[in-house]
């Protein structure tokens, strides 16, 4: 068993004691149709403050340094960043964390993307979530089954399939079912957001990264 998945048993069984109900109602799914867009448009607001000096590619480097604990990879990629790029991949960051920790389900990343750095020759399409969540609703998926999806893009279908989970079953079982899933793609841009947006719909495992960041806080100023 992974790093990852010991932290994340831990604080479930924490959440669990300390949420009531068994944390049952702590998270509340929500699919967003329309929300999404919003927040993309807030991304791309960002973007264009920065986007002479920065770079998508590092934009995901970055995130995915953060959410894997990977702190000698985060001081490589933002070793001689600018600061104003650095700043706005930060709010980049926090808008999309503030967006999915409320239990919200959409793709505003790949919608993001999609609009700026999609590849039409390179036959790249992204699908909508109101469409993904459609198809999602028929699979009708258990949390002891599994899924892959061979193209996935920014990992729409895998977010819809979260969310029908975690509709159904609660988002522990959502959380969990997140060892179950599987995207391949051909894009490693695309690879990169399918696995932000499986990190940022954890829930369990956003409250070990939410309350590590207090704890760490706490040990400085406290």
């Amino acid at each position: 068993m992974g790093q990852v998945e010991v932290a994340t048993d831990k604080a479930e069984v924490t959440i669990k004691e300390v949420a009531g109900d068994g944390g049952v109602y702590l998270f509340q799914a929500k699919p967003d149709m329309f929300g999404g867009i919003e927040v993309a448009k807030k991304l791309t607001k960002i973007w264009t403050r920065i986007y002479h000096h920065a770079k998508i590619d590092r934009f995901f480097d970055v995130t995915l340094a953060v959410l894997e604990h990977r702190g000698d990879d985060y001081m490589k990629l933002i070793e001689g960043l600018n600061a104003d790029v650095l700043k706005g991949y930060t709010e980049m960051f926090g808008t999309l964390a503030a967006y999915f920790i409320d239990g919200n389900y959409s793709d505003p990343l790949g919608t993001f993307y999609s609009e700026h750095f999609k590849n039409k020759m390179g036959g790249e399409f992204y699908t909508p979530f109101n469409v993904a969540y459609m198809m999602a609703e028929m699979l009708n998926p258990k949390p002891d089954g599994a899924m892959l999806d061979p193209c996935c893009g920014s990992g729409v279908f895998l977010l819809a399939t979260r969310c029908v989970i975690h509709k159904n079953y609660g988002w522990i079982a959502s959380s969990r079912y997140g060892r179950n899933m599987y995207g391949i793609d051909i894009s490693s841009d695309a690879v990169k957001m399918a696995k932000i947006n499986m990190f940022m719909t954890d829930y369990i495992f956003m409250s070990v990264l939410f309350l590590d960041g207090v704890s760490e806080w706490v040990n400085k100023h406290g």
